[in-house]
């Protein structure tokens, strides 16, 4: 990694450390003033609490245990429901265990809460393919031997495939997107 590169991630991480922060102490400070009403929890134990499921969430999608990763960004989600962030690391867990359409709504989350990190729209857009290549296999296998529409099928399957698994390098052309 070079040195933007490590300048990038420090930025990115402190940005959300802050965010992150700031949310917890915007939702720590909304007490009432009725007398019945039980004591607010401390700021920095429930800043706490968050920080350290965020770091269990991170620690479990770091060995790829998905599920688990899952459950806890799924929680974080609900307790920081405007970071980016979790949301984007939701949707991915969700693609990991081929839950596409979970995915989806997690990466339109991310992108809803900052529409300008590039990976959300990327990964939005692979699990949309992901979906339509897992649709088309499901309708591949369903057909008839003798259905004449079952080798259009099997060739958008295969080309479907190499999209989503071919090498990047191979693929690039001089292309000028809008």
């Amino acid at each position: 990694m070079n040195n933007k590169q490590n300048v990038k991630t420090y930025i990115s991480r402190n940005a959300r450390f802050i965010a992150l922060s700031a949310l917890m102490l915007i939702a720590t400070s909304c007490a009432t003033t009725s007398p019945q009403a039980p004591a607010p929890a401390k700021p920095s134990s429930y800043t706490d609490n968050v920080f350290e499921l965020s770091a269990v969430a991170d620690r479990a999608y770091q060995a790829s245990r998905w599920i688990e990763a899952a459950q806890h960004y799924s929680k974080l989600s609900e307790l920081v429901p405007q970071d980016a962030y979790v949301w984007f690391r939701l949707g991915n867990t969700y693609a990991q265990q081929g839950a596409y359409q979970q995915a989806i709504g997690a990466y339109e989350n991310s992108i809803s809460r900052n529409s300008e990190q590039p990976k959300p729209w990327f990964n939005l857009s692979t699990a949309y393919l992901l979906k339509a290549q897992a649709a088309m296999q499901k309708s591949w296998s369903q057909m008839r031997e003798d259905d004449p529409a079952k080798q259009l099928v099997a060739t958008k399957l295969q080309m479907l495939n190499a999209l989503m698994h071919s090498r990047i390098e191979d693929s690039i052309q001089e292309t000028n997107y809008p």
